[in-house]
């Protein structure tokens, strides 16, 4: 009778809980109708969510059962999935702000199904896809000189595609040269998303052990705000590659079987090309780091099956040697563009001490639940996204948990853990504190000024760990421990609120929206403490769905990139004459656009000074603090002498005398009327080629 009792119980919670996600899931996608730009494919997103939760008050062994079949058959099924992405040429680039900025030459083709381009993503849609784009027009050398007189290195150039050893540890390339643009911006998108799930799942199952925790924290991790908001071009490959590093790493000391240990040696190969070459210091070293003594952590938990044999140590050789050939070589061939690089004034050689961050960096901004809908008045999405997770409440909990293991005849390692909350600590320490010069050079802190992410990442480990570590010792819990916890790390999470209101935001939401994230956060962290635990990752779930899968778009093809009157006419242009210089005036995107579409634009954005073009245009040098670093670059014409100033960080704009454009070669010019008076006082000549009304400037073609 107590059986049965019991078991009704469990059936009766069971089904509440059913209820309160369907509630869950229809107050989301209301909220995601009501809210979100060109939302009419999330419809089938929440209903497919709607049917699959609500089948599990008669289907839950069933799903079950899928999912472990989804589970053991995961890269098959991945790779159907990608297969099937790709031929329809699905991305989630923002391009799309090429047609609201240009318009279309046909209104009839519609490329965005699910949301809509992001200005403020200009490091993707207007620098990556175009440097990206041209290297079809450049047969992917190493060298271009399609945005500059002296080339440009396109391996610094955000990893461009180029035929070269590199391609070793750069997948998520290859489909632009084995198929194309079109192609190879679905290949670069789904293969980044894809992939990192894999990768993620095995780090996770490494830490964890546990299937479906790991599956949830692999789509938690990978759709992560602070990654959807930089996907392209460069953080996130080095989230990707660390983690990728941790799991190889861990196979590559624990195969048995010749052919996995042949596997891992070749992947170890791909890993470390791939993280060396990704060239964002500042979040390397940091999580070469974190993840190396992770690795340790395991290694040291896993030693008794480890066999220190021959085998290792060839496997050893192998790594460093190839893998020393595929880098000497980038290095050889680079050296003179990663000099001009290093010695730029933006980005340049930065040491960063820490101690400028506030005590709001340690929780998840609040929001991140904003910026998929509106944008902040003070700062912009990318800079205040962040990792979804509970690091504090986690920190708080690790000695309740330590107890717990202690009272419980379960003797799980806490090795990992050590480590983690080690690492959790000395970067909070750093962010919160900083260390001396000399300590940040040591420990090589110096070149970290990305340690907000670094920490996210950390916290995010952490928060997957504990949660683990609650599930092996709930008997040893309760409930009323978890709510303590709870209100302790609601009121320290409360406290930083000020910080995160935006004042773009208060008119929107107010001060109460901040409070209410807090309160969630912290009945998240009570509900692991309790039987309805399972409530926990359906409310994270619906918020990683607005915080993360929401950021960027679902697009079809890449006709954002040719569907424009301007491009057809230049592209013609350049048929006859592929060698001809240009220059646009008074914009930062157009340049971009024809640079995407094999035009070679002497404007566009420059990783590192093109030292023969401005020692033209300034010969004196009085300007080499302005162009000297990665730079946009805003051209005007001036009939008297060139000046420059600079507008941020990464953009210039320059006031070029007229009569430096004979001197520069430049054939081409798109502009608009003003500039005609200029360049007859000038003595050149110009004969109008093609007006596009959307810009209200012409092409014209310049004779001296």
């Amino acid at each position: 009778m107590g059986k049965t009792a019991e078991k009704k119980r469990v059936a009766n919670t069971k089904h509440i809980e059913i209820i309160l996600v369907d509630l869950l899931i229809v107050l989301t996608g209301y909220a995601v109708f009501t809210n979100y730009k060109n939302s009419g494919f999330a419809i089938v997103f929440m209903s497919v969510a709607l049917i699959l939760n609500t089948s599990r008050i008669w289907f839950s062994n069933l799903l079950n059962r899928i999912f472990d079949f989804i589970i053991k058959y995961r890269y098959l099924i991945s790779f159907i999935i990608f297969a099937v992405l790709v031929a329809f040429r699905i991305n989630g680039s923002s391009i799309g702000v090429y047609d609201e900025l240009l318009g279309k030459t046909d209104e009839s083709i519609t490329s965005e199904l699910f949301g809509a381009g992001r200005m403020i993503r200009s490091d993707e849609w207007n620098v990556q896809v175009p440097y990206f784009f041209s290297q079809l027009y450049n047969s992917y050398g190493l060298n271009s000189d399609f945005m500059s007189l002296s080339p440009q290195n396109m391996i610094i150039g955000y990893n461009a595609p180029v035929i070269d050893l590199t391609l070793i540890g750069k997948p998520f390339i290859w489909g632009y040269i084995l198929f194309g643009n079109d192609v190879g911006l679905s290949w670069y998108w789904c293969s980044k998303i894809i992939l990192y799930i894999l990768v993620a799942f095995e780090m996770f199952k490494i830490i964890t052990g546990n299937d479906y925790l790991s599956a949830f924290a692999s789509i938690a991790l990978v759709f992560s705000p602070v990654l959807q908001w930089w996907l392209a071009p460069h953080m996130y490959q080095v989230f990707f590659w660390s983690s990728l590093l941790f799991v190889v790493g861990y196979y590559f000391f624990l195969a048995k079987k010749t052919w996995q240990k042949v596997l891992f040696t070749v992947l170890a190969i791909c890993s470390l090309t791939g993280f060396v070459v990704a060239i964002f210091p500042s979040l390397q070293v940091a999580l070469g780091l974190l993840m190396l003594s992770l690795l340790i952590a395991k290694l040291i938990i896993e030693r008794k099956n480890i066999r220190w044999d021959k085998s290792i140590f060839i496997q050893l050789c192998v790594v460093i040697i190839i893998t020393g050939i595929v880098i000497g070589n980038f290095l050889l061939s680079s050296k003179e563009a990663i000099s001009l690089l290093n010695n730029t004034v933006y980005p340049g050689h930065r040491v960063s001490t820490g101690g400028n961050y506030g005590f709001n960096v340690l929780f998840t901004n609040p929001s991140v639940g904003l910026t998929p809908f509106y944008s902040p008045a003070n700062s912009n999405e990318c800079e205040i996204s962040s990792f979804n997770q509970l690091g504090v409440f986690c920190i708080l909990t690790f000695p309740v948990l330590l107890y717990a293991r202690r009272k419980s005849k379960i003797k799980e390692s806490f090795i990992f853990g050590y480590f983690l909350i080690g690492a959790i600590m000395t970067e909070a320490v750093f962010m919160l504190i900083g260390f001396p010069e000399m300590i940040a050079r040591i420990t090589l802190f110096s070149y970290i000024n990305r340690m907000d992410m670094v920490y996210g990442f950390t916290a995010l480990l952490f928060t997957i760990w504990t949660i683990n570590e609650i599930l092996i010792y709930k008997s040893q819990l309760s409930w009323k421990t978890g709510l303590l916890l709870a209100i302790v790390f609601t009121i320290l999470y409360i406290l930083t609120v000020d910080t995160y209101v935006d004042p773009g935001y208060r008119g929107i939401v107010g001060r109460k929206f901040y409070y209410l994230i807090a309160v969630l956060f912290g009945t998240m962290g009570y509900l692991l403490f309790t039987k309805w635990r399972n409530m926990f990752f359906s409310i994270f779930a619906c918020w990683i769905f607005i915080t993360g899968m929401l950021v960027n778009p679902i697009v079809v093809g890449a006709e954002s990139i040719s569907n424009h009157d301007l491009v057809i006419a230049s592209k013609q242009i350049a048929q006859i004459e592929p060698d001809a210089k240009w220059i646009t005036i008074g914009s930062t995107t157009t340049q971009e656009l024809l640079l995407a579409n094999g035009i070679k634009v002497l404007n566009a954005v420059n990783f590192y000074p093109d030292l023969q073009k401005w020692k033209i245009i300034d010969p004196n040098e009085d300007f080499m603090d302005i162009y000297n670093r990665y730079a946009h670059i805003l051209v005007y014409l001036t009939n008297g002498s060139t000046h420059m100033q600079l507008i941020s960080p990464d953009a210039i704009r320059v006031d070029l005398d007229v009569r430096k454009l004979k001197e520069l070669g430049i054939r081409y010019l798109v502009c608009g009327e003003p500039e005609l008076s200029m360049l007859s006082e000038a003595g050149i000549n110009t004969e109008q080629i093609y007006y596009d009304k959307h810009i209200n400037q012409s092409i014209y073609e310049l004779s001296y």
